[in-house]
């Protein structure tokens, strides 16, 4: 006899030993592995290839022995042969069978097409003692039927969308429709995963979520795709159950190969197929490639909450913890931290966990906000209280006051502005007017609040300023605007493209007062310039209007000066000095106003970027 036949031999009489264990009537094992089998509707060679993969794992020296001869997939010679004297299967029935427990959720596909490896599931339920059952076999597949933390009046503002989710699902659940996936996307913290479940409340049907974890670690692709076809499977003999999947692009972003178990394919074939309706959420959809967009029954985009509607949940959520928090305290709080209400209500149950007051559950809100937002800074500014402005004080190539009065009776809001020039001449603050005038929110946006050292996250943060501005109906301003729009041609990194694109592509389609402030307007992208409805020019202020500020900042009248370069930002400035100072001698004034300009006029200044 052969070396190789006297190996196949010695794994053949190991497993047989092994198996004549299992048979064993009274073998724990083997009933949940009969249990697995009926529940997933194996049939007896399925059966088979599930026990030999199973006792792989559970014998050191089967395990050793196949380790040998390689996977169960392979087409190595010496397995064939073994596999043959087993399980008595060709190679190509072999692989039939395997591609059925991959579409069945009990092998995890491989994205690099290697072979496929068990449910993880699997050994934590054969060596959990106390799950015995069927019964309780098929819960810890299933894992916890969803329930939502939020009721239907929060929805409120998406009444028309969760009416045609809710009449989507109705609808597949009584016609059993294959092939219902509903996508839920938008900005962190705005209810995607609670609405979802809570659809799934209001039509009174169990929802499972496709997990995120195996055995303490973060669920690879495989492994949650894996979990998603196992629900399907287990699921589909009751055809009254959803299923949730959080956090979709993990699955769906442009990673996939055009080969492979995880192609493209393969998910679009979960996707068309699923004989469970499937909840999909996102916070962005930038990454998810098109092809499985186009497969979404139904979508929903979920825009930045407003402050009444944050403010409604955040008061039910600590209605329902009896945290005792004064009215006036819970509106300043909402007004600092844009926030979800999952955060509300951790940070509800740590503040009564220490018996603690309004400024601990302040201090929990920031903490955990920090983690999950990771920003360290997470209040919001405080909102710009527009005091008295007077258009007289800026020195523009355009007539302001005639075109405040032009855009106010037009009663349009589709317009873009970009102005430019020295800093410190008025830009933010007209545009700030403007907005006061129009009475409309202000979304004011610098470059350190949307640059972002990863690649794309700039892209992103931009995107979510534009929606935060359509959701809000605001005017969206932009300080140092040539951080974003330099001129394409200059570009030395791909990025530099890309958010320039992405700034663009906004410009097109916003509906509502956009504005761009800078003082390098020639470093510009020349089709950024086209996409603007004004551009308008701020220069340093004429000797009347320095004299006229004169009278505005400091109320002195009648002053004669003769500064070139000054601008409403300096008297500002020295307003602020003075004040400290206790000064208000005009000659002391003066040479303070000339100092701001000698800086000014400073190489150094001339040569910084920024206003």
């Amino acid at each position: 006899m052969s070396k190789k036949s006297q190996f196949i031999n010695k794994l053949l009489e190991e497993i047989q030993k092994k198996r004549r264990t299992l048979k064993n009537k009274s073998s724990l094992l083997e009933k949940k592995i009969k249990s697995i089998s009926k529940i997933y509707k194996l049939d007896s060679i399925e059966y088979e290839i599930l026990l030999f993969i199973v006792m792989q794992n559970i014998s050191p020296i089967i395990k050793s022995f196949s380790e040998e001869l390689g996977n169960i997939n392979s087409r190595s010679k010496k397995l064939y042969l073994f596999v043959e004297k087993v399980l008595h299967l060709s190679e190509w029935e072999l692989e039939i069978r395997i591609n059925s427990l991959i579409r069945k959720g009990l092998l995890a596909v491989r994205i690099d097409n290697s072979n496929p490896k068990c449910k993880a599931k699997i050994f934590e339920i054969l060596a959990n003692p106390k799950i015995k059952t069927e019964k309780q076999i098929r819960q810890a597949f299933l894992g916890k039927n969803q329930k939502s933390n939020l009721v239907w009046r929060d929805f409120d503002h998406l009444a028309s969308e969760r009416e045609i989710a809710l009449n989507i699902l109705l609808s597949a659940l009584k016609n059993k429709t294959k092939g219902i996936n509903i996508l839920l996307y938008g900005f962190v913290g705005t209810g995607k995963t609670q609405l979802a479940k809570l659809i799934a409340n209001k039509v009174k049907v169990e929802q499972y979520a496709v997990a995120t974890e195996t055995f303490g670690s973060d669920a690879s692709r495989e492994d949650r795709l894996s979990d998603l076809a196992s629900k399907q499977t287990i699921l589909s003999s009751t055809g009254n159950a959803c299923i949730l999947f959080d956090e979709a692009e993990d699955v769906m972003n442009r990673g996939f190969s055009d080969q492979g178990k995880a192609s493209k394919a393969y998910l679009n074939q979960l996707l068309e197929e699923t004989p469970i309706p499937v909840f999909w959420t996102t916070n962005n959809i930038l990454d998810v490639d098109p092809a499985f967009l186009r497969r979404m029954t139904y979508t929903i985009e979920f825009e930045k909450l407003t402050e009444d509607i944050r403010l409604n949940i955040w008061k039910r959520v600590i209605k329902k913890n009896k945290l005792k928090l004064d009215n006036k305290k819970l509106v300043e709080l909402n007004k600092k931290y844009e926030i979800a209400p999952s955060i509300i209500a951790n940070a509800v149950k740590t503040t009564k966990l220490i018996n603690g007051t309004q400024n601990d559950f302040e201090m929990f809100v920031e903490n955990l906000a920090r983690v999950v937002t990771k920003k360290k800074n997470v209040k919001k500014k405080k909102e710009f209280e527009m005091k008295d402005y007077d258009c007289n004080l800026i020195n523009t190539d355009f007539d302001m006051k005639n075109l405040t009065g032009k855009i106010k009776s037009s009663g349009k809001l589709n317009f873009s502005l970009c102005l430019y020039g020295e800093p410190g001449t008025g830009k933010s603050l007209y545009a700030r007017y403007l907005a006061s005038e129009l009475g409309i929110e202000v979304i004011l946006k610098r470059a350190s609040d949307l640059i972002s050292k990863y690649v794309g996250e700039t892209e992103e943060n931009i995107a979510e300023a534009f929606a935060e501005a359509r959701a809000k109906k605001a005017m969206l301003i932009f300080d140092e605007a040539d951080s974003f729009l330099q001129n394409r041609n200059n570009a030395v990194r791909n990025w530099e493209v890309s958010q320039v694109n992405e700034m663009l592509t906004w410009m097109e389609s916003h509906e509502y007062p956009f504005v761009c402030t800078t003082n390098l307007i020639s470093s510009l992208d020349e089709a950024s310039l086209r996409r603007f409805t004004f551009k308008i020019k701020f220069d340093f202020m004429t000797k009347e209007q320095a004299n006229c500020a004169f009278e505005h900042f400091f109320g002195i009248k009648n002053v004669n000066l003769n500064l070139i370069g000054l601008t409403a930002g300096d008297f500002a400035t020295v307003k602020k000095k003075a004040d400290f100072l206790g000064i208000n001698n005009i000659q002391e004034l003066t040479t303070m106003l000339a100092e701001e300009v000698k800086i000014k006029n400073s190489k150094e200044l001339q040569n910084s970027i920024g206003f």
